[in-house]
């Protein structure tokens, strides 16, 4: 059977693409045509049964989650190492790049010049637009509204849905931050070291100023990544928290912790926030997970 191009059906029904907002419609649409209008938790094997795309090869892929191999015959090969959960937020997110493989993938700038940008947006932004539009796939903005509304935007309702939408906890715990009407993020933080000392490191062994031993400073607990709602603070990557916080708590005690407290996240000024930490034992350290509200 002949694959029919998800991506190119829907530009023929929805127009151009001209913004993230005609980028996020693309899931919509999916769910349409393969019949799971409300419907929790999507099957996105009826999904890849309705655009007649084989099912999708597991195989190990280093760092990598999924890959869109040919899109004419409709081959996606995800990472078979990776949990059930992550496989499928990766398949659909592979679904999207059906989307952006049906657009131009350059941008002609004059003089002969041609600049890269899938669809007319950055690389940056269209990974960002996939994995935006996956999660609005798997967890409807509607129906995670509905939970926000009976349950707060907290990890208790990010559980529900996470069981529910058969996802991830972290998945589900941003798709909440990015759909409630506060200003939430979600902060995964790991004790580590700045890359700039890590780089200094380096550079020391590699004069020979130092004998064989680490001069590396103690690691700290810093972001390892931060995703939120768009009206939600900047929070940069390897910022450092305080080892009087709820948050540090929760990593040294390893147990939940919430409560308001003030904190220093963007590196200028500090200010209250209600925190929800969860730590969690990963390669043999203890990391924390965390829904963040900007009060």
């Amino acid at each position: 059977m002949k694959v029919i191009d998800p991506g190119l059906m829907f530009i023929n029904k929805h127009g151009q693409i001209n913004s993230a907002q005609d980028v996020l419609a693309y899931a919509d649409f999916l769910l349409e045509e393969s019949g799971q209008d409300h419907v929790i938790p999507v099957d996105l094997s009826l999904i890849f049964k309705r655009f007649q795309i084989p099912t999708p090869i597991q195989k190990p892929l280093p760092g990598q989650q999924g890959l869109l191999l040919d899109a004419t015959n409709g081959i996606v090969v995800i990472n078979s190492n990776d949990p059930p959960s992550r496989q499928k937020f990766s398949q659909a997110h592979e679904l999207v790049e059906f989307l952006f493989n049906s657009l131009p993938n350059e941008k002609e700038i004059g003089n002969g010049w041609t600049l890269k940008k899938p669809g007319g947006f950055t690389e940056s932004m269209k990974e960002y637009l996939c994995n935006r539009t996956a999660a609005n796939l798997l967890m409807p903005p509607v129906y995670v509204t509905n939970q926000i509304n009976q349950h707060g935007a907290n990890f208790d309702c990010a559980r529900i849905i996470s069981s529910e939408c058969e996802i991830s906890l972290s998945a589900a715990l941003v798709q909440v931050a990015r759909t409630s009407r506060g200003n939430h993020s979600v902060v995964l933080w790991k004790l580590k070291n700045k890359p700039s000392e890590i780089k200094n490191e380096v550079s020391n062994a590699q004069l020979g100023l130092f004998d064989d031993s680490s001069s590396l400073p103690a690691m700290k607990l810093r972001v390892e990544w931060s995703m939120g709602s768009d009206s939600a603070p900047f929070i940069p990557k390897d910022k450092s928290v305080e080892e009087t916080s709820l948050i540090f708590k929760a990593c040294q005690t390893g147990s939940f912790t919430s409560g308001e407290e003030r904190l220093c996240l963007d590196g200028r000024k500090s200010r209250v926030f209600r925190t929800e930490n969860l730590p969690f034992s990963m390669n043999g350290g203890t990391q924390v997970l965390s829904l963040i509200e900007h009060i």
